[in-house]
């Protein structure tokens, strides 16, 4: 009986050993610690806009009196136009007044021919010729006005596209681009010159450039909000929906996980993996597009 309480307590002794040793070994084998920073997912901002003229001029089809008739229409519905380009004609009959302006402009001509006569002109001479010859610019100034009004044209104000509503108001809109508007929360997010992806109703991406913003907000309540377009290669027909979204510089990773411009040591069960990445640096950190991922925990030195 002694023997088997000594056989015990050896036991014992030898199990709190390895109890002791294996408390104490864990405490000496630690691994150390890293203060991490977690890699986020690409920021795109995404913006919405329609596509619509960026400028809009009535051009009318409708006589001026009643004694003016539409002649001719030279443009259909959807034509491309170019700037001064005739869209319409009219007629008014002037030919009465016409003919007394011409019969004006006889009497002056031979007024002057009189004048010019006399090889040696008096003082009095001269100041009825400068008359005469004043009355005669008048009378062929009034002679192109009314040959204008007798035949009055409207050109096209901008070049763009002729389009006639329902409702038969005519107008050229010019060059179509895309029309969006931004609070000034997002204001920064839009750079003039820089360039962005189009999304098209039907999903297809087109390449596209931010052109204007307003410096003066539209609506400046309890938010402000600007206007701002986008040009495109490709046109797009008025009225088409899309989105536009900011082309992303990539990862997002802060200075203080860089060595040496180009290298970072991803985390992973604890260890550190040296990673080569292609770095660019943009204000105060840096950026990426490739080797790493979203969730990927980069060591801060």
């Amino acid at each position: 009986m002694k023997k088997i309480k000594i056989a015990i307590w050896g036991i014992n002794v030898i199990l709190l050993g390895i109890v002791l040793f294996l408390a104490f070994g864990k405490s000496n084998t630690t691994e150390p610690k890293y203060t991490t920073y977690t890699v986020k997912s690409q920021s795109t901002n995404y913006f919405t806009g329609v596509v619509q003229a960026d400028e809009k001029n009535a051009v009318s089809a409708e006589p001026k009196s009643s004694d003016e008739v539409l002649a001719s229409t030279q443009v259909i519905n959807g034509q491309k136009v170019m700037k001064g380009q005739t869209i319409f004609t009219f007629y008014e009959d002037m030919s009465g007044e016409i003919n007394s302006v011409n019969l004006e402009i006889n009497q002056i001509n031979l007024a002057i021919q009189e004048v010019n006569k006399n090889t040696t002109k008096t003082a009095d001479d001269k100041i009825e010729l400068a008359k005469d010859q004043q009355n005669l610019a008048d009378a062929q100034d009034k002679l192109n006005k009314l040959n204008k009004q007798q035949n009055r044209v409207v050109a096209a104000p901008i070049s763009g596209t002729y389009y006639k509503d329902s409702e038969g108001h005519s107008y050229i809109y010019g060059n179509p681009v895309i029309l969006g508007n931004v609070n000034e929360f997002s204001l920064d997010k839009i750079k003039i010159g820089k360039n962005v992806t189009v999304v098209k109703n039907n999903g297809k991406e087109i390449s596209g450039t931010y052109s204007k913003k307003d410096a003066i907000p539209y609506n400046n309540g309890s938010v402000s909000y600007y206007h701002f377009q986008v040009s495109t290669d490709e046109s797009l027909p008025y009225g088409m929906h899309v989105q536009i979204k900011n082309k992303s510089l990539g990862y997002k990773i802060p200075a203080s996980a860089v060595k040496d411009e180009d290298t970072v040591y991803l985390l992973k069960n604890n260890k550190k993996h040296k990673v080569i990445l292609n770095l660019t640096k943009h204000g105060n950190d840096y950026y990426t597009k490739e080797d790493i991922k979203a969730g990927d925990k980069l060591v801060l030195f």
